[in-house]
This record gives structure tokens, C-alpha cells and sequence, in this order.
């Protein structure tokens, strides 16, 4: 009996189907045969590619048209709110049913049951809690990106916005959460209306490439309890961390034959190799920042912490 809805999108390019594929078959060496109780729906604007490596799997595909694919932008530039989009499509297709929207550059680490299973009324799931707002411009401004929260928490402050006819005051002091995973219990497709509303006036008023994930994170820590899944899923968001990953990707299913990438032990042995070398090079590049902006005391913490991971694997958040 499925429960629940595991919900990608994927459009555009072989690298994008692929990252999709590979978290699919990642999700498969976990779940084994309980992977016959959720349903497994797949967005995309080409089926028959993802049915050569699938094709085997009980997916459920929404064809994206071109013309779907602008519907889903409601006249803005903001390619993110499809994301906003197809969670309310899998409300409205399945509505009695909860869902788990995961975005391609991911991965599953380990049994997902304690988060599939913990999906009840007043509790959501996103990927982390990453910082608060105000955190936000000093972090970004490692990046030259720093007038996008500045923008951002002009335009909320002091403001009140209206979330199921109620008003909510939202402040530099909330925080962002991660929405490469949302975890929805169904009763919170009322709120979607609510959840478009913030994504199109976050983003016309801060251009923030983040404003849907804004929009998840401000509503659902009002609203519910959040659960994160990151010590489930790995999100590997980072520009020069996907083009690692896409080449190992590109490289395994050049070489590997499919019954292979099905067996669960390989798959497990295969993404915790994957893991281990991302999370090396985010720290060298965390490093190289580090040093580059002449930060000596960061850029020791950080030769410590890519030291014990390599050699001894010992990880520091932090």
C-alpha cells in the first residue's frame, strides 16, 4: 500500500537526469522491497531517457512541456518556483497522501525510514537548518552575495504578511532551512497558495535565488516542527561539488552494468565512497577561500578538519 509520494524534478539536460537516476537507485539500496510502499513521481520533459535506466521501477511520470514549464514561472524569471509548482501538482493529484519533494544532487546515506515514517500532522522535513538571517550576510558575503539577505530582510522587516488569513511577522532572527528535501504531511497543501504568495514577493522584492526555500522555511517554522534529513540524505548544492559528482556519475554509468548498480550492497559502497570525497573537497575549498581572503585562523581550523577527515575520517561540523 503506498503512503506517500517521493517526488523529483528533473528537466533540461542528461547531467540533471542522471544526478536524478542516481539518487533513485541510491533511495532503492535502502528501501529494498519496501520501496513498493511509497510512489515514486518523476517530472520531466523527457521520460523515455529515464525509463532506459528505470525501466524496471513502478515510477509514475508527469510530462513538462514547454509550454508547462513557463505556466509554472507565472511570468517571472525565477526557474526555482517549479519546484513550488510540482509539490502543489502532487497535492492536488494525490491529496489524501504526504510527500517528499528531493532534488536531483542528492543522495541517500542510509535507511530513510525514521524520516518517511515521522511525516505526521504538524511536522515537516527540509534537508538542515543553516543559518539565520542575519548570519546569512556575513556568509554570503564570502561570496559577493551579501545585498541578497541585506535585500531580503529590509523588505520583511516590519512587515506583516498574511499566511491562511492570519498575520505573521517574520525577522532576521528566523532562519534558513535547507529545501533540497521538503517533507510535507498532506494537510499542509492548504498552505501552498500561501507558500507561492512569499516565493513571488520575496524574490520581486530581493531577487534572492533562494526565495522559494525562504518561503518553505519561514512558513514551516511556524507552523510545524521541522525535522532535518541531512544525516539521511547528502545534497552536494555547491558548483564545483556537482561537477565532481556529475564526472564520477558520468563515470559509473559508462562502466557499470545495470544489474550491478541494482544490487544495494554496491550502491551503499558506492555512495559512502561518493560522500567521503565530497565532503574532502568542500573543506579544500573552504580552505582555498580561506586563504585567499587572508584568514589565517579559519584556514588552520580547516587544515585540522580536512586532515582528520582524510587519514582518520573524523568529521567536525563546524
Amino acid at each position: 500500500m503506498v503512503t506517500k509520494n517521493i517526488v523529483f524534478l528533473s528537466y533540461g539536460n542528461s547531467t540533471e537526469y542522471f544526478r536524478a537516476i542516481y539518487c533513485i537507485l541510491s533511495f532503492s539500496a535502502w528501501m529494498e522491497d519496501r520501496i513498493k510502499t511509497v510512489r515514486i513521481i518523476i517530472y520531466t520533459d523527457n521520460p523515455e531517457f529515464f525509463e532506459t535506466y528505470l525501466g524496471d521501477f513502478d515510477i509514475e511520470f508527469f510530462p513538462l512541456s514547454p509550454a508547462l514549464l513557463e505556466d509554472m514561472l507565472a511570468g517571472t524569471n525565477f526557474i526555482h518556483r517549479r519546484k513550488v509548482a510540482v509539490i502543489d501538482m502532487t497535492f492536488r493529484n494525490f491529496p489524501e497522501e504526504g510527500l517528499v519533494f528531493i532534488d536531483s544532487d542528492t543522495f541517500f546515506m542510509k535507511d530513510p525510514k525514521p524520516i518517511l515514517d515521522g511525516l505526521d500532522e504538524g511536522v515537516s522535513l527540509l534537508h538542515k537548518r543553516e543559518y539565520s538571517l542575519e548570519e546569512g550576510i556575513a556568509l554570503f558575503r564570502l561570496f559577493g552575495q551579501d545585498q541578497y539577505p541585506a535585500d531580503f530582510i529590509k523588505y520583511i522587516t516590519d512587515r506583516e504578511f498574511y499566511i491562511q488569513d492570519q498575520p505573521m511577522v517574520f525577522s532576521k532572527h528566523d532562519y534558513s532551512w535547507n529545501s533540497g528535501v521538503v517533507g510535507l504531511n498532506p494537510q499542509f497543501a492548504d498552505y501552498m497558495t500561501d507558500v507561492f504568495t512569499l516565493t513571488d514577493v520575496f524574490y520581486a522584492n530581493s531577487e534572492w535565488f533562494i526565495s522559494e526555500q525562504m518561503a518553505f522555511s519561514l512558513i514551516l517554522q511556524r507552523t510545524t516542527h521541522i525535522r532535518p534529513a541531512e544525516n539521511f540524505i547528502f545534497h552536494y548544492w555547491g558548483a564545483r561539488q556537482k561537477i565532481l559528482v556529475d564526472r564520477i556519475i558520468q563515470k559509473i554509468f559508462s562502466q557499470d552494468m545495470p544489474d550491478k548498480l541494482r544490487k544495494a550492497g554496491y550502491m551503499r559502497s558506492v555512495t559512502r565512497k561518493l560522500q567521503s570525497l565530497i565532503e574532502s573537497d568542500l573543506i579544500y575549498e573552504q580552505l582555498e577561500i580561506a586563504v585567499s581572503q587572508r584568514n589565517f585562523n579559519y584556514s588552520a581550523k580547516k587544515v585540522v578538519q580536512y586532515f582528520l577527515l582524510k587519514f582518520f575520517n573524523v568529521k567536525i561540523r563546524k
